[in-house]
């Protein structure tokens, strides 16, 4: 393009060619054939001996060649025998297959051309080299191995196929917990793969009581997992209402546990969780030894504790390492927190507003001091640096580790002192957010934290609005709720009231006086130890 068009180009109006937009409808096809005269593909059906049928319909099912990361690989074995394997490239060992599979199919000659000779148990304990083959019936079974990493084998003139897991997708290695960090105990985490995670609860819980059984989610997805008990221990009633509800799940397609954990829970609407998830295998193993039940879905680096209570989401996971004073400071510092960063803002607003008489006075000519020059009312005030706040929190989170802590810095520090130099908000609303935001940091479980957010904001409209009876009315309404709630058939606040374990609930006790289990879990066990743990000091 020269220079003189150019410039007209850019200078003199040119009316532009009309072109039609681009709108997404809906898909029209012109029927080719009657779809009313098409079968829908059977449930579970078996699997042909001619090994060209099986072909096609594995290649129908898996929509080949279209679906270029499905590898089909013919195999002609001794006494011309035709046979193939069929899986997905990525998400299996190269070497497992060529070294356990195709090595030993192609070097045995078990076939006659002849007779076609087959033997289901020979083939299995002869021919295929792998340590984990699974005879399939049928396509259903077959299908779902190789979607989960598996390589499916086929041999013509059998009526049954063979799935091996050679599974080998990009996972990343066992690294610290980031969510549940503890100086004491065990740092290892939970990864997204299903046997490693259950593994690394196995290697904890050493016995042949611990029972891992198989479960699936989702009716296209079939995201597996596996529900963890001790056989011995958990009521059996309790394992059974947890199988029900997770495969009673009805939904196509299941990623991940917490959406798990909103579809089984019996109250999905309350602000509070009923159901607790950790990153930590060690507060796993322990929540099973208890008599509990531990989910674990493949995908997910958390696992879910059924059943919980209210205590126990505010429990750390350093708890049970620390000596008792220690743990119990540790407890105390953490519901002081969190009774800062519910209540502190609502009782700031309710007390400035209608309960001044309450405040030493030179606090209260202070206070006003302060607000002397602000142009917003204190909960115009309160609810703008909230919300300040709460906005630097979630920018934080998402930005990378060095950008998120300078945000910090600098919303924190700089923005704060900007507003109090421009008379925009008091110092002393800097200092209650500040407490606020401490207190709902100090939170042992993060899910948890979202409740208590939320709370602050309701205390806050009601301190506002009714002063110390709003406060109370929305205490009462709360405890109402939670107190009329469960989870998984026990009361969401057990073991209260009036049982001996509720100093266990608040307090961290002497491990030597822990022998006995919950009693609200019903568990085949009520003692897990003796009354007299430190048998070395009796006949002293």
């Amino acid at each position: 393009m020269s220079f003189f068009n150019t410039v007209k180009r850019y200078l003199l109006y040119q009316h532009n060619e009309e072109k039609e937009d681009f709108i997404l409808k809906k898909d029209e096809y012109k029927p080719i054939y009657d779809v009313r005269e098409e079968k829908p593909p059977q449930k579970n059906e078996r699997i042909y001996k001619d090994i060209e049928k099986n072909r096609q319909f594995i290649e129908k099912r898996f929509d080949y060649p279209k679906n270029a990361d499905v590898v089909i690989r013919e195999l002609t074995l001794k006494g011309d025998t035709k046979s193939f394997l069929v899986f997905y490239d990525g998400m299996c060992k190269g070497e497992d297959i060529n070294e356990g599979i195709i090595k030993p199919l192609l070097q045995i000659p078990l076939f006659e051309k002849k007779t076609k000779k087959y033997d289901e148990k020979m083939l299995l304990e002869t021919l295929i080299a792998h340590n984990q083959v699974k005879k399939a019936e049928s396509f259903d079974e077959i299908i779902d191995g190789i979607n989960f990493g598996g390589c499916g084998i086929f041999v013509d003139g059998a009526d049954a196929a063979f799935c091996a897991d050679v599974k080998g997708w990009p996972h990343r290695s066992v690294e610290k917990a980031k969510n549940e960090q503890s100086i004491y105990g065990p740092q290892e985490a939970f990864i997204e793969m299903l046997r490693g995670n259950s593994a690394q609860v196995r290697k904890i819980l050493k016995t042949e009581k611990l029972i891992c059984e198989e479960i699936s989610v989702g009716n296209v997805s079939k995201t597996p997992g596996v529900v963890m008990y001790l056989e011995d221990v958990a009521n059996k009633t309790l394992v059974e209402e947890v199988k029900r509800r997770v495969c009673g799940i009805s939904s196509d397609y299941v990623i991940s546990i917490e959406e798990v954990s909103m579809l089984i829970e019996e109250n999905p609407l309350m602000i509070t969780g009923h159901i607790l998830a950790t990153e930590r295998p060690d507060r796993v193993a322990r929540a099973i030894s208890e008599g509990r039940v531990a989910l674990i879905l493949s995908g997910s680096p958390r696992a879910l504790i059924l059943p919980t209570n209210a205590y126990e989401m505010t429990h750390s996971a350093s708890d049970a390492y620390l000596r008792v004073d220690f743990a119990n400071m540790s407890r105390a510092i953490r519901l002081i927190a969190t009774a800062i960063s519910v209540l502190l803002p609502g009782l700031f607003l309710a007390i400035t507003m209608y309960h001044a008489e309450m405040l030493p006075t030179y606090l209260l000519y202070a206070i006003s001091a302060s607000r002397q020059n602000v142009p917003f009312p204190s909960v115009v005030e309160l609810l703008l640096m909230d919300f300040s706040f709460e906005m630097i929190r979630e920018a934080g989170i998402r930005m990378p580790n060095p950008i998120g802590s300078v945000l910090g810095i600098v919303g924190g520090l700089i923005l704060g002192q900007a507003a109090v130099s421009a008379k925009i908000v008091s110092p002393i609303m800097i200092i209650i957010i500040s407490l606020t935001g401490i207190g709902s940091f100090a939170t042992a479980d993060y899910s948890l934290s979202w409740t208590y957010r939320i709370l602050k904001m309701i205390f806050i409209l009601t301190g506002a609005a009714f002063g110390f009876f709003g406060i109370g009315l929305g205490i009462f309404v709360y405890a109402i709720l939670i107190a009329s709630s469960t989870s998984f058939g026990i009361p969401f606040l057990s073991p209260l009231p009036g049982n001996k374990l509720l100093k266990n609930a608040v307090f961290v006790p002497p491990i030597w006086k822990m022998e006995r289990r919950p009693e609200y879990l019903k568990t085949r066990k009520p003692k897990r130890g003796d009354k007299i743990s430190k048998k070395w000091q009796v006949g002293r």
